[in-house]
C-alpha cells in the first residue's frame, strides 16, 4: 500500500499507538513502529486533518469535580432515529450519543453538573426534543475502563510496553477529588482542543513558560483530574461490530466482574453503575460471531452475573469533530 491509503496496516499501528499515548513525538513513533519519522509525520497529519482521528482530553468526572457522568437509555418516535443523535450530540455536557441497531432506542452518556435527580433526570430540561422518552438513568459509580484507556490490540506486547514507558504516571494511592482551579481549566481546555500540542505552544498561548507548562500538564494527569484520549472509529481499526452490553451482578461480584472485564481486550469502557443493571460494558469486535464468542465465552465464564442483555450499536456520535492543527508533542 502506498502512503495515500489511509486505511492500511501503518496507520492502524498509528492509531492505537497514539490511543496508548496521544502525545507521543513522531520520533518515538518512528522508533517503537520502525518506520521513518517523516512518514509517520505525514500519516498523522493526514489522520488529523481528514478528521479520521481526534486527540483530546476528557475531564473524569469522579476526581474533578466538573459534575457527574450518567448514561441515559431513550425510546424515539419511529422515523426520528436519523436526526436526534445529531442534535443531542449538540447540546453542552453530552459527551456521546449510540444508536441501537433494530429499533428506535438510544444510549446518551452526559456530563451534569451538580446532583442529578433521578429517575427524571435530562430531557424535560431539553428543550427541542418532544420525540425522544428518558427509559432509564445510569450515575456512574466506579470506573473500571474508560474510553481513553482503551486501544484496538493490533501492536506487540513490547511496543505496547515502550509506548507506555514515557506516560506521566499517576501518583500512588487512590485518587482523590481535586477541583480544578482557574488555570487548571485553561490548560485543560487547551488539551480538549488539542492534546499534541506542545508544551512551548501550550505556554505561550497561556501565558507560561515550557517549563510551567509542562508541570501543570503532569499534575492533572498525575491526580487523574483528567485523561488524554485519540478517538478513531473502531470501524477503521477492524472493529466494525460495537455492542453495549448491560449485567445484573451480585453486589459481592462487581469489584469482580468490572476488574475481569476491564482487562479484556474487546471492552472499551467499563462502569458500575445505578440502576437495574450494576454494570455498563461496551465491546468492540470483528463481527457477530466474535461477538457471540465473547458473551457466551468471556461473560459467560464469569462468577456473579445474575443477567446479561446484549445490543448492538450503530452510528456513534459525539460534539466537535473539526481537527485541529497538530504540532507534535515533545
Amino acid at each position: 500500500m502506498n502512503d495515500s491509503d489511509v486505511s492500511d496496516g501503518l496507520d492502524q499501528r498509528i492509531v492505537a499507538a497514539l490511543q496508548i499515548n496521544p502525545r507521543a513525538g513522531v520520533a518515538e513513533l518512528g522508533r517503537i513502529l520502525g518506520d521513518h519519522e517523516r512518514t509517520v509525520a505525514r500519516r498523522i497529519q493526514r489522520l488529523l486533518s481528514t478528521g479520521t482521528i481526534r486527540c483530546t482530553a476528557d475531564d473524569d468526572p469522579l476526581y474533578s469535580g466538573q459534575g457527574h457522568s450518567v448514561h441515559l437509555r431513550l425510546r424515539t418516535a419511529m422515523g426520528c432515529l436519523e436526526t436526534i443523535p445529531q442534535r443531542l450530540a449538540k447540546f453542552p455536557g453530552v459527551l456521546n450519543v449510540a444508536a441501537v441497531s433494530g429499533g428506535a432506542g438510544l444510549w446518551c452518556h452526559l456530563l451534569v453538573e451538580g446532583r442529578p435527580r433521578l429517575p427524571s433526570l435530562p430531557l424535560e430540561e431539553v428543550p427541542g426534543l418532544p420525540e425522544a422518552t428518558v427509559l432509564s438513568s445510569h450515575i456512574t459509580l466506579r470506573s473500571f475502563r474508560t474510553e481513553a484507556e482503551w486501544h484496538a490490540p493490533v501492536l506487540a506486547e513490547e511496543e505496547e510496553k515502550r509506548l507506555r514507558a514515557s506516560l506521566v504516571q499517576p501518583l500512588p494511592g487512590p485518587a482523590r477529588r481535586h477541583d480544578l482551579t482557574p488555570t487548571d481549566r485553561r490548560v485543560a481546555d487547551a488539551l480538549t482542543r488539542n492534546a499534541r500540542i506542545s508544551l512551548t505552544d501550550l505556554g505561550r498561548d497561556l501565558g507560561f513558560s515550557t517549563a510551567t507548562a509542562g508541570r501543570r500538564v503532569a499534575s492533572l494527569l498525575e491526580r487523574r483530574v483528567l485523561r488524554l484520549r485519540t478517538v478513531a472509529d473502531p470501524a477503521f481499526l477492524g472493529l466494525p461490530v460495537e455492542a453495549r452490553v448491560r449485567l445484573k451482578v451480585h453486589p459481592a461480584g462487581i469489584e469482580v466482574v468490572g476488574t475481569a472485564l476491564s482487562r479484556c481486550p474487546e471492552v472499551s469502557f467499563c462502569a458500575a453503575v445505578t440502576g437495574c443493571h450494576s454494570i455498563l460494558a461496551d465491546v468492540c469486535v470483528e463481527d457477530e460471531t466474535s461477538l457471540y464468542r465473547f458473551v457466551v465465552g468471556t461473560i459467560g465464564a464469569l462468577p456473579h452475573i445474575l443477567d446479561c442483555d446484549t445490543e448492538i450499536l450503530t452510528r456513534v456520535s459525539g460534539p466537535g469533530t473539526a481537527a485541529p492543527e497538530a504540532p507534535d508533542a515533545p
